[in-house]
């Protein structure tokens, strides 16, 4: 069986050539998986920072005191003469 393994590793052609760029590319995928993480948690950060921000607004418009009415109200309902109310009531 032995002789059949060596046989084999000596007809195997020399594949040389694709380990010669295998130190540049390892390298390159480390540095580029490094990248995108780094990426990731820009990306988290500024998430946390919209959540923290628009918490912090909503509590704060929670808080002020709704607007009195005003006594000019010119878009207010006037059910009084909606056409509506006619129809309704059967007149």
């Amino acid at each position: 069986m032995t002789d059949d393994i060596d046989r084999l590793i000596g007809a195997a052609p020399c594949d040389d050539f694709r380990l010669n760029d295998l130190h540049a590319d390892v390298w390159r995928r480390i540095e580029q998986q490094q990248t995108e993480r780094r990426l990731g948690q820009v990306r988290m950060a500024a998430l946390a920072m919209a959540l923290v921000v628009g918490a912090a607004n909503g509590g704060l418009f929670a808080l002020t005191r709704p607007a009195a009415p005003s006594e000019i109200q010119v878009f207010s309902l006037a059910s009084a003469s909606s056409p509506l109310l006619r129809v309704e009531a059967g007149q």
